[in-house]
């Protein structure tokens, strides 16, 4: 596995990007938190930028990227760091019947198949969920799988592009997106805690997390790879009985596995999986 490189220190930036951004959006308001990560994120990224463009479709993904990641904040306030790992990496599932609309891409049976076992999966674990805000947190947490499975897609018509280019005026234009939301929520506490937090999100959590994306899919199957990053919400559930002593219930560990049963289902005979990651 000549990936397992890359691999590894993805799979813990990314798991532990869950708590910090946990912890950020609870000290600032999650448009502010987010909005100064993409922004860092963007000027991280522009050295490595070979032609800067804004064109519609930059626009159109930079709507989308911004999107899913005010949806994954927003719903970090209600639900917990593995929650939102887990029910965040149910993208796949949407991201089948999103191809079909979006770029006329028909679903085999196997992947049909595997889109309604990993549906109930998520039912499943959402079972526990339901219940005051907290499935507040989880419909605004699938909302955010919804929109990262659109972008998913999306990436699949700006595939000529260099990637540190797009990725650099998408982190900066969604910037703008995520500040325009802050007079709706204005509420912050900077502190020392806070700067730890956004730094991660926007370095190891943000930029070094997209380049390590690229460099996998550069030397592997994108199927391959986007098996192996379900480790994420693995490792991150993990993290939570360590670091919070958050003990999963039974329908929830049997909703994790049929849910990762039907991702793994629908990529059988490929699937959409043309992922290129940007953001939480």
């Amino acid at each position: 596995m000549k990936e397992i490189k890359y691999l590894i220190p993805y799979v813990i930036f990314t798991s532990f990007s869950y708590y910090f951004a946990k912890n950020g959006v609870e000290q600032v308001s999650p448009s502010l938190f987010m909005g100064i990560r993409y922004l860092l994120s963007g000027l991280i990224l522009l050295p490595f930028a070979k032609k800067l463009r804004i064109t519609k479709n930059i626009i159109l993904l930079a709507i989308m990227t911004s999107t899913s990641t005010a949806f994954w904040a927003y719903g970090l306030l209600y639900v917990s760091p593995a929650e939102s790992a887990v029910l965040s990496y149910s993208m796949p599932i949407f991201s089948l019947p999103i191809a079909f609309l979006m770029v006329s891409e028909r679903p085999s049976k196997v992947e049909i198949i595997g889109i309604v076992i990993g549906f109930t999966g998520v039912i499943i674990y959402g079972i526990p969920l339901m219940k005051g805000f907290t499935i507040f947190g989880a419909v605004l947490t699938i909302s955010n799988a919804v929109f990262w499975a659109s972008f998913t897609v999306f990436y699949r018509k700006l595939k000529e592009e260099d990637p540190f280019s797009t990725n650099a005026m998408q982190f900066l234009i969604g910037s703008l997106f995520l500040f325009a939301l802050v007079p709706l929520d204005p509420s912050h506490n900077f502190s020392l805690s806070f700067a730890v937090d956004v730094i991660w999100m926007a370095t190891l959590g943000g930029a070094l997390q997209f380049i390590l994306w690229n460099f996998m899919v550069k030397i592997s199957a994108v199927n391959r790879i986007t098996v192996l990053a379900f480790a994420v919400p693995i490792f991150t559930t993990i993290l939570g009985v360590i670091l919070s002593h958050e003990i999963p219930s039974g329908l929830a560990i049997a909703g994790v596995i049929i849910m990762f049963t039907g991702i793994f289902v629908s990529r059988l005979k490929g699937g959409i999986s043309i992922v290129r990651e940007t953001s939480g």
